[in-house]
């Protein structure tokens, strides 16, 4: 078996397809669809989660459903990049349930973050909370999405 580090090998790979399928498969289903028997289906499938590729199982929530239904990508610029103030926007942004997604980026602005929210008013409180409060901000670009064409959260498996 693979040790920590290693790419996985094809039987972990079809591991890892068929739990971003479906997380809620029972050992045994995913033994039967990889090919292999339940004990080494079972030890693969602990090695990838001690390895760290398996971060955790998660349940996809439909947004709107739950009355969010404003995606908004804000693209964040701040005025100071000294240690401090970078690690206070990233605490606030951290704190924040509302975004779900914060990366540091290059180019144009220094954070793209995926907000999701009820509507431009809720979105403009959170503004002014979250993101006007925090003194190293300069400024913020946001684009709201007008319909999602494609989502996934399936990392490609493949060499």
């Amino acid at each position: 078996m693979p040790e920590r580090g290693d790419a996985p090998d094809r039987f972990e790979r079809a591991i890892l397809d068929a739990l971003q399928d479906d997380a809620r498969l029972s050992v045994q289903d995913l033994a039967q669809r990889i090919g292999l028997s339940t004990s080494p289906t079972w030890r693969r499938l602990k090695a990838l989660e001690q390895r760290g590729i398996i971060r955790g199982y998660v349940a996809l929530v439909d947004a709107a459903a739950l009355g969010h239904g404003q995606c908004v990508f804000a693209h964040v610029t701040l005025a100071k990049h000294d240690r401090d103030g970078v690690a206070e926007f990233e605490r606030v942004i951290g704190r924040r349930d509302e975004v779900l997604e914060c990366f540091s980026t290059t180019g144009q602005a220094d954070y793209l973050l995926r907000v999701v929210v009820r509507d431009a008013r809720h979105y403009e409180r959170f503004l002014q909370e979250a993101v006007f409060s925090c003194p190293a901000v300069q400024q913020i670009h946001s684009n709201f999405a007008l319909r999602e064409v494609k989502f996934s959260v399936k990392i490609p498996t493949g060499p």
